[in-house]
């Protein structure tokens, strides 16, 4: 495990409850992780014995750590986004698939029971309109776009894949620059609206899918609903289902759904709302 901050820890918690977590690099002094050794990162890419790494470090070191550890042999889990560019993701991607190792980028949301019914339900249906609607105070660590509307643009391109085209609005009257914004993709067969205040003292977060038919499915978090009629309702920790599906790759089962150039993806969908 390389970073053990915030996610970090609730990484390592994870991945120390279902395999055996030997090592843990931070440059915090009083960090601990349970029953793992401290050591670097040139340590870990060292030893033969280590097959996976994952990682959760600040975004500007993602890709220079993610390509020594695929260049030392290991499988790889790292903390959205992969780069921060997508020139540099398609690289990493590139390395993986040379060495034969998983990459796969943490983008929570698409492990969710909730989410992964309404994909279920989605098959076979054309989508019009996703609008997700996102609300609550923080977190202000890093960039809106690179946090928060990351998770937005995975369930995009996810549902409806590479938009033809990519807006954003950052509206004025923010603390800060960016920590009110509306992006809008659009699709041959309609639109998806990201809606994301974090400055709001309200709380919630929304995903409601649109289908030519004029159903209307509502993720709410942890419930999926069509109107009234309740779907599914989930509690499960959408974190263990990611980490034990990327366990379950490294060990010969199928590739979790944001592994190889999944990250990379959402990336181009990022610098398209730059240009």
């Amino acid at each position: 495990m390389i970073g053990v901050g915030g996610w970090g820890k609730d990484v390592a918690h994870e991945l120390s409850a279902v395999s055996e977590l030997v090592y843990f690099a931070s440059k915090e002094n009083n960090a601990e992780v349970p029953n793992a050794k401290r050591a670097t990162v040139e340590e870990i890419c060292a030893d033969p014995t280590v097959e996976a790494v994952a990682i959760a470090t600040p975004i500007a070191t993602h890709a220079e750590i993610v390509r020594k550890v695929l260049e030392s042999g290991k499988h790889v889990l790292c903390e959205k986004p992969l780069a921060e560019n997508s020139k540099d993701a398609y690289a990493l991607v590139e390395l993986a698939g040379e060495k034969n190792l998983i990459l796969a980028t943490d983008y929570i949301f698409l492990y969710h029971p909730a989410y992964r019914e309404l994909k279920i339900r989605a098959r076979g249906k054309t989508i019009t309109r996703v609008a997700c609607v996102w609300r609550g105070y923080g977190t202000f660590d890093e960039s809106i776009e690179m946090n928060s509307l990351a998770y937005h643009l995975s369930l995009a391109y996810d549902l409806l894949g590479m938009p033809e085209t990519a807006s954003i609005v950052r509206r004025e009257g923010s603390e800060a620059a960016g920590d009110n914004i509306e992006t809008t993709l659009t699709y041959p067969s309609g639109i998806f609206i990201s809606d994301i205040d974090r400055l709001s003292q309200e709380k919630m977060h929304t995903t409601t899918v649109t289908f030519e038919s004029g159903e209307i499915l509502t993720w709410d978090g942890t419930r999926l609903t069509r109107g009234e009629e309740l779907i599914l309702e989930s509690t499960d920790a959408p974190l263990q289902k990611e980490i034990g599906e990327f366990l379950d790759a490294v060990k010969g089962g199928p590739l979790p759904p944001t592994a190889g150039d999944f990250g990379a993806r959402v990336l181009e969908i990022h610098e398209m709302l730059q240009k």
